[in-house]
């Protein structure tokens, strides 16, 4: 398995070529989880979209506790009672 390594430049922001190749990476596992889906693994495809999900919030410099507020936010705006629209 091919290890992703983040790099940041001086102010903080990932370095843009990183970010191009994170996005190469994302959109090749996107591409793997059409296969695995259309194969009936689903277990897998699972997996892939966490694998997405991890390196978009890497591209996207969000945090683990921003996508804990966003989390707790809908969990909130949905309430027990509510569904998704």
């Amino acid at each position: 398995m091919t290890h992703l390594r983040l790099v940041k430049n001086g102010q903080g922001d990932m370095d843009e070529v990183h970010a191009r190749s994170l996005r190469d990476v994302i959109a090749v596992l996107a591409q793997q989880r059409g296969i695995v889906t259309a194969a009936g693994a689903t277990f897998a495809a699972h997996l892939l979209d966490l694998a997405i999900m991890q390196l978009r919030l890497n591209v996207n410099e969000i945090s683990e506790e921003e996508l804990t507020g966003l989390s707790d936010f809908i969990g909130a705006e949905l309430g027990p009672d509510k569904t998704p629209h």
